[in-house]
């Protein structure tokens, strides 16, 4: 009768476990999948004088595309990647 009783708890336990870990897993993908989306809001520098203005701003495949104006200079466009917080590239357009 002893052993009967051994087995019964021992699949009690495992049972307990299966549910638990995979409830465990389930909310776990579930808050990945959820917070996937959401993008922090950072501050960047552009490194951009006090004097320029941002005249617009395009997304294309994932980077954003910033026409920076000043007086009297020619106008910029600032590649910059909000992913890695970092500027891709400089264009001067004359």
């Amino acid at each position: 009768m002893n052993q009967l009783r051994l087995i019964k708890t021992i699949v009690f336990v495992f049972t307990f476990l299966l549910i638990l870990g995979s409830l465990t897993l389930i909310g776990f993908f579930y808050h990945k999948t959820i917070r996937q989306d959401s993008l922090a809001p950072s501050t960047t520098n552009l490194r951009q004088s006090a004097s320029s203005s941002i005249k617009q701003i395009v997304a294309d495949n994932g980077l954003l595309y910033i026409l920076v104006t000043k007086t009297n200079q020619p106008d910029k466009i600032i590649i910059f990647n909000p992913k890695k917080n970092n500027i891709v590239s400089n264009l001067t357009t004359y």
